[in-house]
């Protein structure tokens, strides 16, 4: 069991039992703080610090906070171990969601006896843009876009996780923080030139 601090608050935060998520740079664990994760990197540097800062700083318009919907696991806070390093960040946690291709593959929906339809499919797409839009309007970039990124509830809306992978500008002198994550796999992305007609307006 390991204690962090919270930068923002002072308040003690425990990682809980063991990761639920661990990928190539950072372990995401459950806390003693209700709703919410910490994402702890295997290792960290000067401009992940700085990065994380300028997100938890400038945090994009909710664009369904009328819903109550968590449409982004945004930064809340650093943590920082005992010597004071900031080792990860909180972020709130999104709950009762099923991964974006759960929904939009057919295979899938059958397995797990989702109830969707195209109006859902529909509207699920409408609401990604939506949050699309106000990701952009805030001067972000998702570098980093594939399904396991999407969450999507029994409302069709969406949320968008590992947040502090997305390309970020500091607005007080326009520094930019690359995506330096790639998916390594096989699977189409909208990243690629090939897709580029397919989408053009």
């Amino acid at each position: 069991m390991r204690v962090l601090t919270c930068a923002s608050t002072g308040q003690s935060i425990t990682l809980l039992g063991e990761p639920i998520a661990n990928s190539g740079e950072a372990k995401v664990w459950q806390t003693n703080r209700n709703g919410y994760l910490a994402k702890i990197y295997h290792s960290q540097t000067p401009d992940r610090v700085q990065k994380l800062a300028v997100m938890i700083a400038h945090r994009p318009k909710e664009p369904n906070s009328h819903l109550n919907h968590i449409s982004f696991a945004w930064p809340k806070s650093v943590l920082k171990d005992a010597q004071g390093n900031c080792v990860g960040f909180l972020m709130p946690e999104i709950k009762e969601a099923k991964e974006l291709i759960d929904i939009y593959n057919t295979k899938r929906r059958k397995a797990l006896k989702l109830e969707v339809d195209w109006r859902f499919l529909h509207t699920t797409a409408m609401n990604i843009a939506s949050i699309i839009e106000a990701i952009h309007a805030s001067g972000y970039v998702l570098g980093d876009i594939k399904p396991q990124n999407i969450l999507v509830n029994d409302r069709a809306l969406p949320s968008i996780i590992d947040t502090d992978s997305f390309q970020v500008r500091n607005p007080k002198n326009n520094k930019v923080y690359r995506c330096l994550v790639q998916d390594g796999g096989n699977k189409p992305s909208i990243k690629q030139p090939k897709l580029y007609p397919y989408m053009s307006t």
